[in-house]
This record gives structure tokens, C-alpha cells and sequence, in this order.
């Protein structure tokens, strides 16, 4: 894949980019990430939609000017996101991650963007190995729609070895207020053969 335009020139954000940020120390800095990911969706005019389990204090922090009318900001728990039957499948996921962006879309929305926080997997034992598989196959899907996704990882859950899995299915990370290229990452064929 060729270099894309820049559609964010402050932080770096790329259209059809799929990027992994690191947390810890609770609540207080995943709310940060979330809010600011969130108001520049807004303040852009696009769909805003977040997986996170607590999503008041987000919306709370949300500047009143752009607090949104309608639909354009929606919030699911973790286990709506990712597990919405009780257990984790990864063709399930793929397919209505890639339903959820047409619809938006079809709606009349230039862009979407999806943040959530993928700390339901550890908490519910979800097979670690389909899990950053459908991470993997969502970084070959991204790019085909105009939107921006973003995926929080709590370094209290993952280990060091799943960290590395991380690295290695995100094309970008978000790292001190910037998006950069991740240089751990590899395709999803070559993680499929790795895995």
C-alpha cells in the first residue's frame, strides 16, 4: 500500500489507518485517549463510535460545543462491540465491524471513527491467537473505507508477549500525542504463518 494523504496534519491520522494505543493506570488515561479521539471526530463532522464499558465520563468530558445531536456519537459496552453473542468469533466480528462502517456511511457520514478498548478479550478468556488474527485481517480491511479506528490495549492485562502481538497486527500506534508508522508490523499473511 502506497503513503496516504494525511487527514489529520496535527496528529497524524491517516484515512483508513488502524492503530493501537497503550494505557495504564486505569480509567483516567483510556477517558483520555478517548476524548480526544473522539473530539476531533466531532469537530470534524463524523461518526464517532466507541466500544469502552464506561462511557459517561467520556461524554461528560466531551466540549459542550460539540456535543452531538442525533446519532453521530454512539456508545456500545465492550462485550456489544467485540462478543455480542457471549463469545468471541472472528468472522462474526470482521463482518459486523465492516456492516457498522457501510451503514454509517450509506447514512450519509464522510468518515467513521471506531476506538475501543480490547480489555473484555483478557477479562473473558477469549483464544488470544483468533483474537489478534481478526486484529491482523482488520488492518487489510481498514483501509478500504474512510475511517479512522483505533484500538486501546491496558498494559495491567497484557503481558508482554501479547503486547508484541499488538505491535505486530496494527500498521500504526499512537505514541506521545502522535500517530507513526509501527515498525513490528507485519502482514496478515505473514502473522497467519507466525501465529
Amino acid at each position: 500500500m502506497g503513503p496516504r494523504a494525511t487527514d489529520t496534519p496535527d496528529l497524524g491520522f491517516q484515512v483508513g489507518d488502524h492503530v493501537c494505543a497503550f494505557y495504564s493506570g486505569g480509567s483516567a488515561s483510556l477517558n483520555d485517549i478517548v476524548v480526544d479521539f473522539i473530539s476531533r471526530g466531532l469537530r470534524a463532522g463524523n461518526k464517532c463510535i466507541c466500544f469502552i464499558d464506561t462511557p459517561s465520563p467520556v461524554r461528560d468530558r466531551i466540549p459542550g460545543e460539540l456535543m452531538p445531536r442525533g446519532d453521530i456519537l454512539q456508545f456500545f459496552t465492550e462485550e456489544q462491540g467485540y462478543i455480542p453473542e457471549g463469545y468471541f468469533s472472528k468472522d462474526a466480528f470482521l463482518r459486523n465491524m465492516e456492516t457498522t462502517v457501510k451503514g454509517v456511511l450509506s447514512a450519509g457520514y464522510d468518515r467513521v471513527w471506531l476506538v475501543g478498548d480490547a480489555s473484555v478479550v483478557a477479562r473473558r478468556a477469549v483464544d488470544m491467537k483468533t483474537w489478534f488474527t481478526a486484529e491482523s485481517e482488520m488492518s487489510e480491511l481498514a483501509p478500504r473505507y474512510p475511517q479512522f479506528i483505533m484500538c486501546l490495549y491496558d498494559l495491567n492485562l497484557f503481558d508482554g508477549e501479547m503486547v508484541m502481538y499488538v505491535l505486530k497486527t496494527h500498521p500504526r500506534i499512537f505514541v506521545n500525542g502522535l500517530i507513526i508508522t509501527n515498525p513490528y508490523y507485519i502482514s496478515s499473511g505473514q502473522f497467519s504463518s507466525s501465529a
